[in-house]
């Protein structure tokens, strides 16, 4: 069984997936907080389609001085050097900047395996003029979820410190479970609150509700301390975890609960490597990085359980 670990020896080497946007910086300046704060190696990474040759008809143009010979590649690695502020630059000197040709989920995931990448970090998807809701995740971010095992944070929100409220969800599975782990492996200091929402189904009467609840409730705070202590952590990473066992839609609780209690994080376990995002991550976890408006971590990956006694 693998000792649990955390701290700096679980985060070494942070990717960035950027593609310049300025929506991206958001994510950048996170990268760049968590490099220091874990004293990781950052690795940015943009992606670019292969130029597409000049027709025949210009291909005795002469181009300019200042393009020639064209490098797509160091233009857009400049492009990038230049967009990153003054006061990050002792960090950015000493990352790894990759400009790559390819589609960018195939140059991300290369890019994990050869750099040993213990944490990707990325934006959200650009929302379209006309879309009728923000696409969340976007088709690349999907694509690695299918793909990698390596946690994804997805940045919303522009950084104003390190994360200090973090929300996990569980429904007690061992998708929910690695995610715990991760979580609290990766932020070693940090209080983590465990939401488990429930529903009653089919009360027999409205009236019947609120005690329905209050027995659903007992039931599963217990079934929460099982799932916890089952999981494979040291006792001082269980201290540092706040049960909550709410009723309610998963999705609407953790929106306001990042609302009222101002959570800048929530943890989300995924599940699978189907094509459809609802297998793939699961229906509620989902609807909830639909309306999340804070950051994001979702991590997919091998679990470790306590064994059982014999």
């Amino acid at each position: 069984m693998t000792a649990f670990t955390s701290g700096h020896d679980v985060i070494r080497r942070i990717l960035l997936a950027t593609d310049l946007s300025a929506r991206c910086d958001r994510a950048l300046d996170r990268a760049l907080a968590l490099a220091r704060e874990t004293r990781a190696h950052l690795v940015i990474v943009h992606a670019f389609e292969e130029a597409t040759p000049p027709s025949f008809s210009h291909a005795t143009e002469v181009a300019p001085s200042w393009r020639a010979p064209p490098d797509a590649a160091e233009i857009a690695k400049e492009h990038i050097r230049r967009g990153l502020h003054a006061d990050v630059m002792d960090v950015v000197e000493n990352a790894t900047v990759l400009v790559m040709e390819g589609e960018p989920d195939d140059v991300i995931e290369r890019v994990v395996a050869t750099e040993g990448i213990d944490l990707i970090v990325t934006g959200i998807a650009r929302e379209g003029v006309f879309a009728k809701g923000p696409v969340i995740l976007g088709r690349t971010v999907e694509k690695l979820l299918r793909r990698l095992g390596v946690p994804i944070l997805i940045v919303r929100n522009r950084p104003r410190g390190p994360y200090t409220h973090i929300l996990a969800t569980t429904d007690f599975s061992d998708a929910s479970a690695n995610a715990l782990q991760v979580a609290l492996s990766f932020f070693p200091d940090r209080t983590l609150h465990l939401l488990h929402a429930f529903e009653v189904p089919h009360p027999a009467r409205m009236t019947d509700l609120s005690r329905q609840i209050e027995s659903f409730r007992t039931t599963l705070s217990t079934d929460l301390a099982a799932f916890v202590n089952s999981t494979v952590l040291p006792e001082e990473a269980r201290r540092r975890i706040v049960g909550l066992v709410e009723y309610g839609k998963p999705a609407q609780l953790v929106r306001e609960y990042v609302r009222d209690r101002g959570a800048d994080l929530v943890v989300l376990g995924t599940r699978g490597r189907s094509a459809m995002l609802e297998a793939l991550i699961g229906s509620t976890a989902k609807s909830i990085l639909q309306t999340l408006p804070c950051d994001a971590l979702v991590v997919r990956g091998p679990l470790q359980r306590m064994p059982r006694e014999r």
